[in-house]
């Protein structure tokens, strides 16, 4: 009998099933903390001590922080204004092509990547003609 196996602990066998969530710190956090490593060189210590308080990312570059902040909100939105800093327009944000080499890219509409795709999905969604005068079928 294997004594590191499920049946040792009397703990049920999870094979084949999905690993269980991690109670971890939202992806938008663990972004913003990326972003402020990459702007720091690397440096933890220079991001901790990050001397720019008026960056948009500063209530949210410590491991620690809340996803939401008392006085400057969610942290979604300070990356918002942190592309509008960046890019200085609705268009340009738009149109910014960083993709990958930015932490920040997917959230530059204020809103998490799977919020944006929901959304997009129910507004490209086919929709019901109507015409005035002629009654749906059923």
């Amino acid at each position: 009998m294997n004594q590191h196996g499920p049946e040792s602990k009397n703990l049920p066998d999870l094979k084949g099933q999905a690993e269980p969530k991690s109670q971890g710190e939202p992806k938008t956090l663990k972004a913003i903390r990326r972003f402020c490593l990459d702007c720091q060189g690397g440096l933890s210590l220079s991001v901790r001590e990050c001397a720019d308080k008026e960056c948009a990312l500063y209530p949210w570059r410590l491991p620690d922080a809340e996803n939401v902040h008392p006085e400057h909100g969610r942290a979604v939105r300070g990356m918002r204004r942190y592309c509008f800093a960046c890019a200085e327009s609705r268009s340009e944000i738009r149109r910014c092509n960083a993709g990958e080499s930015c932490p920040l890219w997917p959230y530059r509409f204020g809103v998490s990547p799977e919020t944006y795709r929901r959304v997009m999905r129910r507004i490209r969604k086919p929709k019901e003609l109507w015409l005035p005068g002629f009654k749906p079928e059923k």
